[in-house]
């Protein structure tokens, strides 16, 4: 069985929603084919924390919506790794690009996991 944790910095997101982000999360797992042993995180952040992050990681100095941390690769993938997703930047992005914010989260989610498979 997948093993997906959420961390919500933000403290926005309810019980009920972070059972949806894991069942999206768990589909997608599912549907690119990794063992049901994966395991992964998501953390959702606000600006602030995010630009420390970028910052801290990829030396550049502003808040981005997504980075992915990889755990470990090869032919299993157990531990696939670490998504954080900045939800202030999310918000931003659906209201850009006519999306509601779920369905940008849900892109984030997705792009996160392909940048962990790399």
């Amino acid at each position: 069985m997948v093993k997906i944790s959420i961390s919500d910095e933000t403290g926005g997101l309810e019980g009920a929603y972070k059972s949806r982000l894991r069942k999206i999360a768990g589909t997608a797992l599912k549907n690119l084919g990794l063992p049901s042993a994966t395991e992964l995180s998501l953390s959702f952040v606000n600006d602030r924390r995010m630009r420390e992050l970028n910052r801290e990681w990829r030396k550049i100095d502003r808040a981005t919506d997504v980075l992915s941390f990889p755990q470990s690769g090869g032919p299993d993938y157990t531990l696939l790794g670490d998504i954080v997703i900045s939800i202030d930047t999310a918000k931003r992005q659906s209201v850009k690009y006519g999306n509601t914010l779920h369905d940008e989260i849900k892109k984030l989610i997705v792009h996160g996991i392909l940048h962990l498979l790399g």
